[in-house]
């Protein structure tokens, strides 16, 4: 009786034990097991797990807060729908350098996951795709551009009495959270920019790279000048570089060889006289090609060859590939909100857009800074508009021109329409200047006491109307008297500001959502010269970019001066 109580106590252990077993057996299956091994391996073998990997603190404090739960592996072992997504993303974007860290990465991994990795190494394998997400996204978000580099360049311009700001807005995005997102794929197209024509500036990438595998284009040879009716080689050579942009499209047809024909002279003796190759004169079709070529440049739209446009058209492929990436990295770091309308000042461009419903619906030329007092880069809402306004002149446009100006003839401000008030108030008391010792605020270090304002009429420096949006720079739309200077291609003339070449469109645009300004009143009181202020309920975004390349709306590529030399001073690390 003993032995049978005996085996049954043996018998009940042993099926305790099998039980115990095969709990612990299913444990080994299950994620909660996967993520257990995971923390195990940070917490035990943390140095060869995070090896030539260089954002170690972000993965460690990553994995930490999701409670080391992995994201590329499962009971299965690497989840192969998962990785494969994000080497697609990575392998289809144009803005990767191919030479990059992140490309030069990625192929690693491909090879190692192909070559069957052990157990041990995959829990490496995880740590190893989410650091090349986390660049990858990084990449996408941000761009390459150093800013801070970028911002010290600028400094430096001060030693040449030049004030340039760039005030950049860095994209508001959580990586961690971003990392958990299901979708690699939706996850790319949430954090790439909506807006400032960053889709069509990847198309026009994509059209520059084709043109590169395809051989691109020669430079050409130096010439002083070619235009309608220049014969020559290097007509030939000019004809096939507009080829090769797209820019040339023939419109006749050409015999491609050159040839000999008999003529007689005078004494009836037969001789042969060169046949010149069609392709080798400068005719409509090429002139038409130049044109095109200059306007997509911010040319002078002439047909003349000359050297701006001989400069122009020896800037290779890779360059051009290198200024719409750092123009796409541009974008990246432009305020993201989606307004249903807002105004773009494109500096390059010397061009105002007012954008409604995603379309443009207004073009207007703008005259912008010249490059010693350049507009700043920064954005804002219009907030009210003063109709008649006075100019109430800055202290630097006093020190530097005015006072320099009533040293050599007094009576300059009285002819400039100018007046000296006690304080900034129209309103406060007028001063005679006229007999001041203007030189001790030039030469003596003596400040200036009163207060320059040239009031509302014909000579106003701000015309008749002014667009103000609140900002550190003292900077806003106006009207100019000025208005011949609107037909210049190159129009970088102000002080800063920014002036207007239809400020009443303008105004009739803003007054269409914002029943307050009443056009017909607006009209009346433009005639007179009474100040008179709108305050803008439904304030108009306005944004100042520094873009230097886009496309236009026949989906081509066009690329813009220079003016404060931006694209020189900024540099893009090799992602």
């Amino acid at each position: 009786m003993k032995i049978m109580k005996k085996l049954l106590i043996t018998l009940l252990l042993l099926n305790t034990i099998t039980v115990t077993l095969n709990a612990k057996s299913t444990i080994l299956k299950n994620d909660n097991n996967i993520t257990y091994l995971l923390k195990k391996q940070f917490q035990k073998n943390r140095t060869s797990l995070l090896k030539h990997i260089s954002n170690k603190r972000f993965l460690r404090n990553f994995y930490y807060k999701n409670n080391y739960q992995p994201l590329w592996i499962d009971n299965s072992g690497l989840k192969p729908k998962k990785y494969q997504e994000l080497f697609f993303n990575i392998n289809n974007d144009i803005t990767l350098n191919s030479n990059g860290h992140i490309l030069k990465k990625t192929e690693i991994l491909k090879k190692e996951i192909d070559n069957n990795i052990t157990k041990e190494e995959i829990f490496r394998m995880e740590v190893q795709l989410t650091s090349l997400y986390y660049e990858f996204l990084k990449h996408t978000i941000y761009g390459e551009i150093q800013w801070k580099n970028f911002s010290g360049k600028l400094h430096n311009l001060k030693r040449y009495r030049i004030d340039a700001k760039w005030l950049e807005t860095r994209p508001k995005f959580n990586l961690q959270k971003l990392l958990l997102n299901p979708s690699i794929s939706n996850t790319i197209a949430e954090i790439q920019p909506k807006n400032f024509g960053y889709q069509k500036l990847l198309e026009g990438l994509k059209k520059l790279h084709n043109i590169k595998k395809s051989g691109g284009w020669k430079k050409l040879p130096y010439f002083k000048v070619l235009k309608l009716e220049s014969t020559g080689e290097v007509v030939l050579k000019l004809r096939e570089r507009l080829k090769a942009s797209g820019d040339y499209i023939p419109c006749e047809t050409n015999n491609t060889t050159s040839s000999t024909k008999k003529v007689n002279n005078e004494n009836n003796t037969s001789f042969e006289e060169p046949y010149i190759d069609p392709n080798a004169i400068f005719g409509e079709c090429l002139d038409k090609a130049v044109k095109h070529f200059q306007k997509r440049h911010g040319l002078e739209v002439d047909g003349i060859v000359g050297k701006g446009t001989q400069r122009a058209l020896n800037i290779s492929v890779d360059e051009k590939i290198n200024k719409i990436l750092l123009n796409i990295d541009r974008i990246k770091w432009l305020p993201r909100h989606e307004n249903k309308r807002y105004l773009i000042v494109n500096l390059p461009e010397f061009m105002l857009h007012y954008i409604e419903d995603k379309k443009v619906k207004k073009n207007i030329r703008v005259i912008i800074g010249d490059k010693k007092h350049p507009t700043p880069i920064f954005s804002q809402k219009i907030s009210y508009v003063v109709l008649n306004p006075y100019w109430k002149i800055p202290p630097g446009i006093v020190r530097r021109e005015i006072i320099p100006h009533m040293i050599k003839n007094r009576y300059y401000l009285r002819k400039q329409g100018i007046i000296a008030h006690r304080t900034w108030s129209e309103h406060s008391k007028v001063i005679n200047v006229t007999n001041l010792y203007w030189e001790q605020y030039l030469w003596k270090g003596v400040k200036f006491p009163y207060r320059l304002m040239q009031p509302p009429g014909p000579k106003n420096a701000l015309g008749k109307i002014k667009f103000k949006f609140p900002n550190q720079f003292a900077v806003y739309l106006h009207d100019t008297p000025t208005r011949h200077l609107f037909k210049k291609d190159f129009r970088a003339f102000s002080h800063g500001c920014i002036r207007v070449a239809e400020p009443r469109s303008l105004l009739e645009t803003i007054a269409s959502f914002n029943k307050n300004i009443q056009m017909d009143k607006a009209d009346k009181i433009l005639k007179g010269k009474r100040k008179v202020q709108y305050n803008i309920k439904n304030k108009l975004p306005i944004y100042l970019i520094y873009l230097t390349a886009g496309m236009n709306d026949d989906n081509q590529l066009e690329f813009r001066n220079d003016i404060y030399r931006y694209d020189e001073f900024m540099k893009r690390s090799i992602n």
